[in-house]
């Protein structure tokens, strides 16, 4: 998160004519208060990970399996048919709560991003430059380093 900062784009938004206020995802440096708080959010954040995994590692490697293997236990068939259905119904909730939920989350930007790359692709469609609107002198309520609202970042998609 450091390393990422703000470039200035204007070189790049002229040539596709477009309006450098209409870029998505310009935001402005932080401040060194800002920059430290958030620094301390990511170091706690860090080390709330790590723990979880070491102990997430311990108990599913070492402290769940051994004392099956220490006893000397064999399965029975139901034993181990319940074994085998409860780590399926493990792997689909895995599945679900890592690979379709976020997906679904992120099901309008996917359908705006591949529907925009599809336009591109087959030349249907307007470019974004071309429906930009600049207004010399007026200032709005929603003007200025805001991101733009997302109905009018749908408009501008169309």
């Amino acid at each position: 998160m450091k390393n990422i900062r703000l470039v200035d784009d204007s070189d790049v938004t002229a040539a596709a004519h477009m309006d450098l206020e209409a870029v998505h995802g310009r935001h402005a440096a932080l401040s060194p208060e800002a920059e430290a708080a958030e620094q301390a959010k990511l170091f706690r954040a860090s080390r709330i990970a790590k723990i979880t995994t070491a102990t997430m590692t311990l108990v599913l490697l070492v402290l769940w399996p051994m004392p099956l293997y220490g006893t000397g236990y064999i399965f029975s068939q139901s034993f181990f048919s319940g074994w085998v259905i409860v780590g399926i119904i493990w792997l689909m909730c895995s599945t679900m709560a890592v690979g379709v939920y976020p997906l679904w989350e992120g099901r309008e930007s996917l359908a705006r991003n591949f529907g925009g790359m599809w336009r591109d692709v087959t030349g249907k469609g307007h470019r974004r430059g071309d429906h930009v609107e600049v207004t010399e002198g007026e200032r709005t309520g929603d003007s200025g380093a805001n991101t733009p609202k997302e109905a009018h970042a749908k408009a501008l998609e169309k």
